[in-house]
């Protein structure tokens, strides 16, 4: 699942320009926004299938519960957690269980980041470019606050193999589940 939004990072050793940082960091956010799609979508249907036997429900589930802007990638974590934590026929141990929501939580807080907060590349700070870190602006609250993301700290969440696995042993036992095993 997350191969295709993974790329190969520029070798730390060598200097990047600005316009060719400029341009992975809106590679970078735009891979990771991707990746959290991705993710969304596979967890919303292992919430659809978990609690709809009835294919032909499908529709009307999407039209009613799923189609509503307070229906956030956060929420479907919370329900998505709450599924593999409550039914023991998912098979996952607590160790598993709290590894899986703080990676969701880490990755949900920085999508939100990267969604709602501006990157202002007119203007990159050498320290940045040279540490290659992202900074964000936050204007809430009528103050500004900056928020950095070291790059490769973003791609290792791509990368890595934890969530991709944990979902899809959840699809396969939400599958098994649905079609009847006990």
């Amino acid at each position: 699942m997350n191969q295709p939004f993974a790329f190969r990072m520029p070798p730390g050793s060598r200097r990047l320009g600005r316009p060719e940082y400029v341009a992975l960091v809106n590679r970078l956010r735009g891979n990771f926004i991707s990746y959290v799609a991705s993710l969304d979508a596979e967890i919303t249907i292992i919430i659809t299938d978990f609690f709809l036997r009835d294919k032909k429900d499908v529709p009307l589930w999407a039209s009613t519960v799923l189609d509503d802007e307070k229906v956030s990638f956060g929420v479907k974590k919370v329900w998505f957690m709450k599924i593999l934590s409550r039914d023991p026929r998912f098979g996952m141990d607590r160790a598993t269980i709290r590894r899986i929501d703080a990676r969701l939580s880490k990755i949900r807080s920085i999508r939100n980041d990267f969604a709602h907060n501006a990157a202002y590349n007119k203007q990159v700070s050498d320290e940045d470019v040279a540490g290659r870190m992202i900074t964000l602006y936050d204007y809430e609250g009528g103050r500004l606050r900056r928020k950095r993301f070291g790059m490769q700290e973003i791609m290792d969440l791509i990368e890595d193999p934890l969530l991709p696995a944990q979902i899809r042993r959840a699809a396969a036992a939400c599958k098994a589940i649905r079609d009847g095993a006990p």
